[in-house]
C-alpha cells in the first residue's frame, strides 16, 4: 500500500490532473503526469514538494473485480519500491493507467513497462 500523503484521493486532484495533465503512453500502461503549479490552483493548497499518484483500471479492462484489483496491486507495489528508495521527483501529480492488453503480463513485465515510462517522463531521481 502507498503512504497516505502519496495517495491521489480527491476527484477535483484527478480532474485537475486530466485537465492540465499530459498523456505519455506505454504499449500496456499509459501515464498522466501534471507537473504542479501552485499559483495555479491556490486554494488547494500545492506545494512544490508535493507527489500525488493514482491508479485506475477501468471495467473495459476486466468485468471481473478480482483481476482489476490484482494488477492495481501490482502496479501500486512497483511504485511503492520506486517511493520507498526515493527515486521519484516531487512536485507531480501522476495516474498510472492500465490499458487492455495488461491481462496478460506478470509482474515484472509490468515494473519493466511502469520504469520505463518513469524515465521517460523524467519522475525517476
Amino acid at each position: 500500500m502507498l503512504p497516505p500523503k502519496y495517495r491521489l484521493r480527491h476527484m477535483k486532484d484527478w480532474k485537475i490532473l486530466f485537465d492540465e495533465g499530459r498523456f505519455v503512453g506505454g504499449d500496456f500502461i499509459t501515464l498522466k503526469i501534471w507537473k504542479i503549479d501552485p499559483e495555479k490552483y491556490p486554494r488547494r493548497k500545492y506545494s512544490p514538494q508535493d507527489l500525488m499518484i493514482g491508479f485506475a483500471v477501468g471495467t473495459k479492462i476486466h468485468k471481473s473485480a478480482v483481476k482489476r484489483n490484482r494488477i492495481k496491486r501490482q502496479m501500486r507495489e512497483v511504485v511503492r519500491l520506486l517511493l520507498k528508495e526515493n527515486k521519484v521527483e516531487n512536485g507531480y501529480i501522476v495516474s498510472v493507467l492500465a490499458k487492455p492488453s495488461i491481462l496478460n503480463k506478470d509482474y515484472p513485465e509490468i515494473e519493466k513497462e511502469i520504469l520505463a515510462l518513469f524515465k521517460k517522463t523524467k519522475l525517476l531521481i
